[in-house]
């Protein structure tokens, strides 16, 4: 099998949070013994000092305890230039090549770095991915019903790729990690599919506590307007009650489902307890994350969907500090919970956190 090294999409300007976490989780899993990082926009790789290393971190690292890393994936070095006349000959050899150690592929996967220049790439990976597809059938290393590792070609260049693979149970279950939604009719603002890809989010997959968001439901929504977040429960049948000093678009208000309350979100108290907390509100998130724990600590919520606001600096170690403030407070008080965060495709500086609250 060809050299190995671990990659990891992430967010264009997010490299140094992307791999701050990486080398962490490398350190606690045992592989943080030598090894080389670099990045480029849109994207983090290690290579290890022995090559058999990054097969065995991408199974040790837990993917969902990631948060600025969109996508993980095993693959070679990618060293070698392909030619524009026949770049399908030798992507398919080393495809072949890599699927005598992990067996058949379960799915084809084409990626680039989610940058300007890398999204030029998408049409050279579209052209190619019905013919790479093909190669695979005919070489009878392709089983979309095995179970197998995925097939994954990135194209760093029109003349560079990596080709590698992925496991469908600790990676993105969306090509690059990039949940592409198209923003609802109707929908009174942008912040309505950060909303939308959260909740997907929260069921796809490998996720280890699943919930989700239905009819029959309840929910609080703290600094919501212009009610981007209330629209969205409201059009699954969830009750909510839309808490706001500030006026909800034309759309929002109409809704049967949604009460508008004139209130400061920090100040708000539940009089019955709601199947969820949404807060998008927009303040330092060490204040947001001292109002989550406090609703966990009271009890006021079963789960809670939240934003974190990021800093221009030290993004990644702020959003450490909040974690530890919602751990440390809930763990005190003796409150079961589970918490995650993810950097979602459609948040920007933010991050989003899941509190579940129970065991």
């Amino acid at each position: 099998m060809l050299p190995l090294q671990l990659f990891a999409f992430c967010r264009p300007g997010f490299e140094s949070e992307c791999q701050s976490e990486l080398e962490a989780a490398v350190i606690q899993k045992g592989g943080g013994v030598g090894g080389a990082w670099r990045s480029d926009p849109g994207y983090v790789v290690f290579k290890t000092n022995n090559p058999d290393d990054a097969a065995v971190l991408a199974q040790k690292i837990s993917f969902n305890q990631l948060v600025f890393t969109r996508h993980l994936l095993v693959g070679d070095e990618g060293v070698e230039p392909l030619s524009p006349e026949d770049r399908l000959t030798p992507l398919c050899l080393r495809l072949e090549s890599m699927a005598t150690g992990v067996g058949p592929f379960s799915e084809l996967r084409l990626g680039w770095p989610d940058d300007e220049k890398g999204r030029v790439l998408a049409p050279l990976g579209r052209a190619l991915h019905e013919r790479i597809l093909n190669c695979l059938q005919q070489n009878n290393i392709y089983d979309p019903q095995g179970g197998g590792v995925r097939a994954e070609v990135v194209f760093l260049s029109s003349v560079q790729a990596l080709v590698g693979y992925s496991l469908p149970y600790n990676s993105s279950n969306r090509p690059m990690g990039i949940v592409r939604l198209r923003s609802p009719h109707n929908a009174p603002s942008r912040s309505a599919l950060k909303l939308l890809e959260a909740l997907e989010w929260l069921t796809q997959p490998g996720n280890s506590h699943p919930v989700r968001a239905h009819s029959g439901q309840t929910a609080v929504d703290l600094g919501a307007a212009p009610g981007g977040w209330s629209w969205v429960m409201a059009q699954r049948g969830v009750r909510v009650t839309a808490v706001d000093r500030a006026d909800l678009a034309d759309q929002v208000i109409a809704s049967k489902m949604i009460t508008h309350i004139r209130e400061n979100g920090f100040h708000f108290r539940p009089q019955v307890i709601p199947h969820w907390l949404l807060c998008d509100i927009v303040d330092k998130p060490r204040k947001v994350a001292d109002l989550i724990a406090r609703w966990g600590v009271h009890g006021w919520c079963r789960n809670a969907l939240f934003n974190l606001k990021l800093p221009m600096k030290k993004r990644r170690e702020e959003v450490l500090l909040c974690r530890a403030r919602i751990v440390d407070t809930l763990s005190e008080n003796r409150i079961p919970f589970h918490l995650q965060f993810r950097q979602l495709y459609h948040d920007r500086e933010e991050v989003t956190g899941i509190l579940r609250l129970g065991k």
